[in-house]
């Protein structure tokens, strides 16, 4: 008899030797007439695989543990979270059954269990790369299904960021002290959530005013340094005084603070009036109060730790002025206007041969690097975000 009976389990369980292999399985159910069809389909899973070498009778499971073994991802936690949900609805599927119609049922439970379409998107990405694997270096699927997604079309949104009276109604609103230091730090440092909370006391130099963030505590897995303006050195200073032990520059009852998107967070935007604003959207307000205080996009690049030119782009409507010079070449027939530098105007040379202030002249034969292109020195950066706070 396959079907058996486990002490202090209410299930049935079922013993299988196939081509060789033997099984021991719970049935899940405690019906009998459920467990003996559970058998004969798992029974039949087995003969696939072993016999006839199906390889896409391997169960979700199989390969879900496979890919958390074998994943080097720094969001390796985010992916346990997301195949726990998963799990729910494949755990006892075998791979070939998740089909376009299935995964189709996937994004309609997502939503029902209230996840957002941007985070439907990230979970059906795992599945589709686990699929991907299961095809391209696993062997185990002749072709992966196509995962839909809704993709940035269906939720794109403006830009969100604060303006300083807004930040504060904000900050009011945040029930309690270390919440409010929290976003007034990520404002004035543009820190992502996790690399600030992760944040150490030996990688902070109050006294040079400067931090360090190592590339396994950034999104980019690129390691960071940036320099403090004045109003980040004071609330490190104020956090600093609050926990006067501990490593963390985050600790809540002498544990490190993990999070600060919940519900407290949530609940003071509601009070604020200010919703939807996510947490992120405070590094949306850093680099929008940079780019309108004077900051250059190449520096908001170096200061924010974004990886590429192109991703500090999407903010560059909010600083219009460095198309300027461009704006001026049309207008000049391919002349140039140099501009003022350090409130001194520089000397141009006169058509007698005499110095002249701030004329235009055509520089079309000058050799040389562009005067306009220059290499961010961090004391400079420093000394802008002290302007700006």
């Amino acid at each position: 008899m396959s079907l058996y009976r486990r002490q202090g389990s209410p299930n049935w369980w079922i013993r299988l030797s196939v081509g060789g292999f033997k099984a021991r399985v719970s049935t899940g159910t405690s019906d009998r007439r459920e467990a003996e069809e559970f058998e004969q389909l798992e029974r039949e899973r087995l003969w696939r695989l072993h016999k006839l070498g199906d390889k896409a009778a391997v169960l979700w499971q199989d390969v879900s543990t496979r890919w958390l073994a074998e994943t080097t991802k720094r969001s390796k936690n985010q992916d346990k979270i997301i195949l726990r949900w998963l799990a729910d609805y494949l755990d006892d599927e075998p791979i070939s059954a998740v089909d376009p119609e299935t995964i189709q049922k996937l994004r309609i439970y997502a939503g029902e269990d209230g996840m957002s379409r941007s985070t439907t998107d990230r979970y059906m990405a795992l599945l589709r790369a686990i699929l991907r694997k299961c095809e391209l270096e696993w062997g185990l699927l002749p072709r992966a299904p196509r995962v839909p997604m809704y993709g940035q079309s269906a939720q794109k949104r403006h830009m969100r960021f604060l303006t300083r009276a807004e930040c504060a109604r904000l900050i009011r609103a945040l029930p309690t002290k270390h919440l409010k230091l929290a976003a007034r730090l990520a404002v004035w440092t543009g820190l992502r959530m996790r690399s600030m909370l992760q944040l150490t006391w030996d990688r902070i130099d109050l006294d040079s005013r400067r931090l360090w963030i190592p590339g396994s505590q950034m999104k980019n897995g690129k390691a960071l340094g940036i320099p403090l303006n004045r109003q980040a050195v004071i609330v490190l200073g104020q956090l600093k005084r609050m926990n006067p032990s501990g490593s963390y520059v985050f600790q809540w009852n002498g544990r490190p603070v993990d999070d600060c998107n919940g519900k407290a967070f949530k609940a003071a935007v509601k009070r604020a009036e200010l919703d939807p604003l996510r947490w992120h959207d405070l590094r949306h307000t850093f680099a929008s109060w940079a780019l309108q205080g004077g900051v250059t996009l190449h520096e908001l690049m170096q200061l924010g730790g974004w990886q590429s030119y192109v991703m500090v782009l999407r903010y560059a409507h909010l600083a219009p002025e460095h198309l300027s010079a461009a704006a001026n070449k049309i207008g000049n027939g391919g002349k140039r206007v140099l501009k003022q530098t350090g409130g001194t105007k520089r000397a141009h040379p006169k058509s007698d041969g005499t110095a002249g202030i701030g004329q235009v002249f055509d520089n079309s034969g000058v050799n040389g690097a562009d005067s306009q292109n220059r290499t961010v020195d961090p004391i400079i950066t420093n000394d802008v975000l002290y302007q700006l706070s």
